[in-house]
């Protein structure tokens, strides 16, 4: 789901956004960093899929357990923005732009920093462990 083209992703943000209630409420900027988690799992399994270490099967896994906290994160980055009296397609833009800059922030620090990819299931335990919920 973290590799499709930000259109596609709107469209599905948008449908998920009328499905599900609140499970419960986390601040904004709990929701910032937590997409920061999801973009390293996204990312540091291209990361080591690319050095020979199969790792996406455990990225997805991950990310489908911790699905429901990645849908209150947009959740809330959306509210935040339409709280600001944002038009439908600003707040689409926000939210675009928040998970650009989250990617880039990510793929600086994995290209300074590596995944430790021999480790990489205990690498994904750590960051579910420091979501917040």
């Amino acid at each position: 789901m973290f590799t499709m083209k930000i259109s596609a992703f709107n469209a599905i943000v948008a449908i998920l956004l009328f499905m599900f209630r609140p499970a419960y409420a986390i601040s904004f900027s709990a929701a910032a960093e937590n997409l920061v988690y999801f973009e390293y799992a996204s990312l540091s399994a291209d990361y080591c899929e690319q050095r020979g270490y199969p790792s996406r099967s455990i990225s997805s896994a991950w990310q489908q357990r911790n699905s429901e906290i990645y849908r209150e994160a947009v959740k809330r980055i959306l509210a935040e923005v339409q709280s600001r009296g944002l038009a439908q397609s600003e707040q689409e833009q926000v939210l675009s732009q928040a998970l650009a800059d989250r990617r880039k922030l990510v793929s600086e620090n994995i290209a300074k920093k590596g995944v430790p990819c021999l480790r990489y299931r205990e690498f994904l335990d750590g960051f579910g462990g420091l979501l917040k919920k």
